[in-house]
């Protein structure tokens, strides 16, 4: 199993590279992270390498949302950034939204498209920025979020939309990322999902339902899951993304033993 833990709510006390340490020192051999320009990038590489950690994943598109073909041009500027950052910390998977995320995790309002031409804006945005992540050896990751409760109004909220965006798409660049904990928030039965499609999926993420906190602290049997990923043989990264429930060293160790 190749585990990663993403350093957004984890250890929040201490500054990132940091977090990185204590991350590699719990036996992490990567790490994730979202935004990148609250970062030193220069001492997230250096630390990196000197812990010989991966960082497995960051944030593709914040500032611009693929369901607006009006924002199409500045989709672009902004992934053509993010692609470099991506290339100078080694990172091969950037995670895609369809909308823009206020603070608050909800979408910023979108101009009154129907369901339709927002799904046409993410597929020809996508075949787009699938090019030009191939010349960067990059895969984007398209994450369906719950909006049940943590992000109200985002436009892709289940995985079956997710990979029919995918398929579109078409393109060894382009994958789909399962949100365990977003994906059972909006009512989906994660092991049968996984299963039924384990090929379009390149990325998972975990959290326990409810509180989004670590595996054993909800309703997930996630000893299940990690067994069906291994009969499946899953072979993607699987992203830690929770807050602590108790000390965060003790989180972060939980899934050590899950995903064994």
């Amino acid at each position: 199993m190749r585990l990663s833990l993403c350093l957004e709510m984890l250890f929040t006390d201490r500054p990132f590279t940091e977090r990185m340490k204590i991350a590699s020192d719990l036996g992490y051999r990567a790490v994730e992270f979202w935004d990148w320009r609250d970062k030193n990038l220069n001492a997230i590489a250096q630390t990196a390498a000197e812990r010989n950690l991966t960082i497995a994943a960051m944030s593709g598109n914040r500032r611009h949302s693929l369901i607006d073909p009006g924002d199409r041009t500045g989709l672009i500027e902004e992934m053509m950034q993010v692609f470099g950052v991506a290339r100078r910390l080694r990172c091969q998977h950037l995670m895609m939204l369809s909308d823009v995320l206020e603070r608050d995790g909800s979408a910023t309002p979108a101009p009154p498209l129907s369901a339709e031409e927002k799904v046409a804006s993410m597929v020809d945005g996508l075949r787009e920025l699938a090019e030009l992540a191939r010349g960067y050896n990059i895969t984007l990751l398209l994450e369906p979020l719950n909006t049940a409760l943590d992000h109200r109004g985002c436009f892709l909220n289940k995985s079956d939309l997710g990979v029919q965006i995918v398929q579109q798409v078409n393109s060894p660049q382009m994958q789909l990322l399962f949100d365990i904990y977003h994906m059972s928030m909006m009512g989906e039965d994660a092991l049968a999902e996984i299963e039924k499609k384990k090929l379009w999926i390149g990325y998972l993420h975990v959290a326990d339902r409810p509180g989004r906190h670590q595996p054993g602290t909800g309703e997930i049997d996630y000893r299940a899951i990690s067994t069906m990923l291994k009969r499946i043989s899953y072979s993607g990264y699987i992203g830690m993304e929770f807050s602590a429930l108790g000390p965060d060293k003790q989180a972060a160790q939980a899934p050590l033993e899950v995903f064994e």
